[in-house]
């Protein structure tokens, strides 16, 4: 559904100004719902919202009230600060025209009260979360997605102009974030776990709360201050660059990037986070190393082929997705450099989520925070000493080059709680993944760099489309190798692999 939603939003407003305007615009919102949404505030609020409910469920509702009133009123002061502020610094920040910097300052207006809705949403989330209940916070971005899906399908056939239609779709945008809200506190409420709301912001929780999150917050600042340098870095490398894309071309990179980083990484950290806090409880420490490197190689044989499949048919997989209307075979040449890059660290995105989820079980956030800080001044460098000869190319490499120092430095760093990984149990696992990934990797490579223009021209010959060939290649290429990839494994006795198939058996 992701994929459909990046499809109209390509064809739609392609890699032109406005289309870099929302970009920018959504980002702002985005790298605060990411830092509170999606990470910190949620794991930082369920072990103490365990802690309660193990005392009475009366005692966990109370403390959920007064979180949620005092994030309510902390977060309806940073939005009117920003709505205050933003003229002034959105221009120093993006440069280009005056019409470019206020379009996404109008624009930044109604999308940045997304901060609001994600934020409250993952405290209810977190509480499904704990109480192992998944399905309906995995619904959440699926509410999101099909808001965006009304707004292409039902109201841009209404909408004259480009940017009528961009305004149309912030607004939409808003009001899916409304629903994601409203569906995470039914369904808290109806499971009978639903806050007693109140203005108790002395409450002991809401002080232990924000000071495990203190830490994380500035270590996650440090990813999402990356984020903000990117904005300004991608904007200047646009600027000197005319009719590069270097913005969107980014965020479209990014976006495929997060499909399986998404679906992988954030599930595996989400599933770990109750699992570690449950042995911790109670007192099977020895259990723990064990848990974590399962998650490890599990993560590994999902994200590996995602990588391989992402560097070596790149361009089919945008064509396939994106072009059409604006989007041409220049925004799929610009777009396919960063993508390559960020390609080569989805592992390491996804195994960063899990180790992070694992320090914060342990009520750590000064590690990651230590290590985010580190890795943000290392991408920085980078990324600025290599965007002559890379340029927006320079910023996915560096952002590829501080995730993998960041799994490395984390990896090792877990020996502070006494947490060692057993390699000599997970070296021959991981092993055994390779030959199926070289199997995937050899398919892939051949087809795209011997077959793939043949193949393309024959298709057209039958009056098929560029976009509709690409797709068609595209679905021959994947379902074959992928059959592969998971035949092969299954043979050579991948335990992931028959967990997969085992769960598709029942």
């Amino acid at each position: 559904m992701g994929l459909l939603r990046d499809h109209f939003m390509a064809t739609s407003f392609g890699t032109g100004m406005v289309a870099s305007a929302f970009s920018v615009a959504y980002r702002l919102p985005n790298m605060f719902r990411n830092l509170l949404a999606e990470g910190t505030l949620s794991q930082s609020f369920m072990p103490i919202f365990a802690e309660y409910e193990n005392r009475s469920k009366e005692e966990a509702q109370v403390m959920t009230g007064s979180v949620l009133s005092f994030l309510f009123f902390l977060l309806s002061i940073f939005i009117a600060g920003f709505l205050i502020s933003a003229p002034y610094f959105i221009p120093a920040l993006v440069g280009g025209t005056e019409e470019y910097s206020n379009l996404i300052i109008e624009l930044s207006f109604i999308l940045f009260f997304l901060i609001m809705t994600a934020s409250l949403s993952s405290i209810f989330m977190a509480i499904s979360n704990s109480h192992e209940n998944y399905f309906i916070p995995s619904l959440s971005p699926i509410l999101l997605n099909l808001s965006y899906i009304f707004v292409f399908i039902v109201l841009f056939p209404f909408t004259k102009t480009i940017l009528d239609k961009v305004f149309v779709l912030s607004f939409g945008v808003v009001a899916g974030g409304v629903l994601q809200l409203l569906l995470q506190a039914y369904y808290v409420i109806y499971k009978g776990f639903g806050p007693s709301m109140n203005l108790h912001w002395k409450h002991p929780a809401i002080r232990k709360i924000f000071k495990l999150m203190l830490p994380a917050v500035l270590g996650g600042g440090f990813y999402q201050l990356g984020l903000l340098v990117d904005i300004f870095i991608a904007n200047y490398i646009q600027n000197n660059n005319p009719g590069l894309g270097a913005v969107v071309s980014l965020d479209y990179a990014q976006r495929l990037v997060q499909l399986p980083t998404g679906i992988i990484g954030v599930a595996l950290a989400t599933t770990i986070l109750p699992t570690v806090l449950s042995k911790v409880k109670k007192g099977e420490h020895d259990l723990i190393p064990k848990e974590i490197g399962n998650s490890f190689v599990f993560s590994l044989f999902l994200t590996l082929p995602a990588s391989v499949g992402l560097i070596t048919v790149g361009k089919l997989v945008l064509d396939s997705i994106y072009f059409g209307g604006k989007w041409d075979d220049i925004a799929t040449e610009t777009t396919i450099v960063p993508l390559g890059f960020y390609a080569l660290a989805i592992p390491f995105y996804s195994l960063n989520k899990i180790m992070i989820s694992c320090y914060y079980a342990f009520q750590d956030t000064k590690t990651p925070l230590r290590v985010q800080a580190f890795t943000f001044v290392f991408s920085l460098v980078l990324a600025l000493s290599l965007m002559g000869s890379l340029k927006h190319g320079s910023i996915a490499f560096a952002s590829a080059c501080s995730s993998l120092a960041t799994s490395l430095i984390l990896f090792i760093s877990m020996k502070r709680h006494n947490i060692h990984i057993p390699l000599s149990e997970m070296i021959p696992k991981i092993g055994k993944i390779l030959l199926p990934l070289a199997f995937l990797l050899v398919w892939t490579y051949l087809l795209n760099h011997f077959f793939y223009l043949d193949l393309m021209v024959e298709l057209k010959s039958f009056g098929i489309s560029h976009a509709n060939s690409s797709r068609i290649l595209l679905a021959f290429v994947l379902s074959f190798g992928m059959v592969g990839y998971f035949v092969v494994a299954y043979y050579l006795g991948v335990e992931e692999c028959k967990t997969i198939f085992g769960k598709f058996i029942k």
